[in-house]
């Protein structure tokens, strides 16, 4: 930051601070002295402008000498001696000016130069300390979001190709075992993938991606047929509220990897939405041979969760059901 910009960032602090310089300097020689309102001016005007060289002398050597006035000391003691040249030579300009004829003058003009001098050197530091401690900070907030956009681009960058893996999984099951439903389902993926590559944004509303949901529910549905049962409750008041993009999907895709689904043994997925809280269950119907897992998919919404709305999802498992409740957006402009 320039001086310039340092000066007109803390000028209301410079002109009040001046300005009471000058008033309480001004008291002791209207005490003091009789003389013209003109001349008890002209002492104003003085100090106050002593006031505005030791803003600017303490600004200038903080900016310019920080690296070779390292000691906070040899500043002081720089803009002091500033201060007192030019009190010294305001005295040679107005002479006999503050009329006080006593032996200790100088040394007590001298020494109330330095305590104001003292006085703005040390607010100027403490507004020093104060802003860069407040720049650190700064930085350091934008280097955590600049980390965690990054965290979260490579955790989106890892839903395609994972969502991609068990799809054409899929239909290369359907190929070998009903071709006619494989090619339906191949039309249905087309429209399923140009829909949601068309989404940019890292949260939608929930009604979208209900709807996203819905595609893919009936993607399945070509498939495993009345082997999916999907249900849906969903509180209306809450179909503005926004949801990382296809964290849904994912859980619904999350429980037909892992369980049985078939005319004998129906899977049913049933999603539940209550005030800002999302619930999806499935009943537990797994594999004889289970499939292998990473936990990706879990895992990477988690963290997506965590980043973006700040709480966890909570997984509630027993030999019966496979529940997880994810906390919501709420959209507080609808």
């Amino acid at each position: 930051m320039t001086i310039k910009n340092i000066i007109l960032k803390r000028l209301t602090i410079i002109l009040s601070s001046s300005l009471f310089m000058g008033l309480l300097t001004l008291i002791p020689v209207i005490i003091n002295t009789d003389t013209t309102i003109i001349r008890y001016f002209y002492v104003f005007l003085i100090f106050f402008l002593l006031g505005l060289v030791s803003w600017i002398s303490n600004i200038v050597f903080s900016v310019f000498f920080i690296q070779s006035l390292k000691s906070q000391l040899w500043k002081w003691l720089a803009s002091t001696i500033v201060l007192n040249l030019c009190m010294y030579s305001s005295h040679l300009i107005f002479n006999n000016l503050f009329i006080i004829k006593t032996p200790s003058f100088w040394y007590f003009r001298m020494l109330a130069v330095i305590c104001f001098n003292t006085a703005i050197f040390t607010i100027n530091m403490l507004i020093n300390s104060f802003e860069t401690k407040l720049q650190l900070e700064n930085e350091n907030n934008q280097l955590k979001i600049n980390r965690l956009e990054t965290e979260l681009s490579y955790l989106k960058n890892q839903i395609n190709p994972h969502f991609l893996f068990n799809a054409l999984a899929s239909l290369k099951y359907l190929i070998r075992v009903n071709p006619q439903i494989a090619e339906s389902y191949l039309m249905k993926l087309s429209e399923f993938l140009r829909g949601s590559i068309s989404q940019t944004n890292d949260l939608i509303s929930l009604q979208d991606e209900l709807l996203l949901c819905n595609d893919y529910i009936d993607l399945q549905k070509i498939r495993f047929q009345d082997g999916l049962n999907y249900e849906t409750e969903i509180d209306p008041n809450s179909r503005h509220s926004r949801i990382p993009f296809f964290a849904l999907q994912s859980l619904i895709e999350n429980a037909l990897k892992h369980n049985i689904v078939s005319l004998m043994n129906p899977l049913t997925i049933r999603v539940e939405v209550k005030g800002n809280h999302l619930t999806i269950i499935n009943n537990i119907q797994a594999r004889l041979t289970e499939v292998a897992s990473s936990n990706t998919g879990l895992h990477n919404l988690n963290e997506r969760m965590k980043i973006q709305t700040g709480q966890p999802i909570v997984i509630d498992k027993n030999q019966h059901y496979f529940k997880v409740q994810l906390t919501l957006l709420v959209d507080h402009a609808q």
